[in-house]
C-alpha cells in the first residue's frame, strides 16, 4: 500500500478496540487453533526494525500471533448487517501491519470484505510490550 494511501486512513485510538492487559501473544504454532470464546485473532506483521523497539526478543521476526478479548469497541464491528449468531460475527481476524510511521489495522470478516484504518506506531509498541506473553513463547516461523 502506498504512503499517500495510508495517509487517507482514518487514524483511530488502538486501544479503543484492544486493552493490552486482555491481549495475549502466542507460539507460531498455535495460532492454527482456536482462542477462547471471547477472544478474536490478531496477526502482528511487523519490520525487523521495529522488533528491535520491544522489550522482548522477536529473533527478528517478521510475523507475531496473539489473541485479544473482544471489548465494546470490538463489539461494534463485530456487529451490523452482516451478522451471522451461528458464527458468533462477522469479525474473522485482525492484521497490524507495520507500515513505518503509522500501522494498519485491517478487520477481515467472513464474508470476504475488510475495513482498514490506521494506528500510531507508539501505541502498537505499548499494546505488544504490555502483552500478556508466556514464558516458553517460541517465535520460530514455519
Amino acid at each position: 500500500m502506498t504512503t499517500e494511501k495510508v495517509n487517507d486512513l482514518e487514524i483511530v485510538p488502538l486501544l479503543s478496540y484492544f486493552d493490552p492487559k486482555k491481549f495475549r501473544l502466542i507460539p507460531a504454532d498455535a495460532h492454527m487453533f482456536s482462542g477462547g470464546i471471547s477472544e478474536i485473532p490478531v496477526h502482528i506483521n511487523l519490520h525487523s526494525d521495529f522488533g528491535k523497539q520491544l522489550d522482548f526478543d522477536t529473533r527478528n521476526l517478521q510475523k507475531l500471533y496473539g489473541f485479544a478479548i473482544i471489548c465494546n469497541k470490538m463489539i461494534d464491528v463485530n456487529q451490523g448487517e452482516y451478522y451471522s449468531p451461528k458464527r458468533g460475527g462477522k469479525l474473522r481476524l485482525v492484521e497490524l501491519n507495520d507500515c513505518g510511521e503509522l500501522w494498519i489495522m485491517k478487520f477481515d470478516f467472513f464474508d470476504a470484505s475488510s475495513k482498514l484504518y490506521a494506528v500510531e506506531t507508539n501505541v502498537v509498541k505499548n499494546l505488544l510490550n504490555q502483552a500478556r506473553k508466556p514464558a516458553f513463547l517460541d517465535y520460530t516461523v514455519f
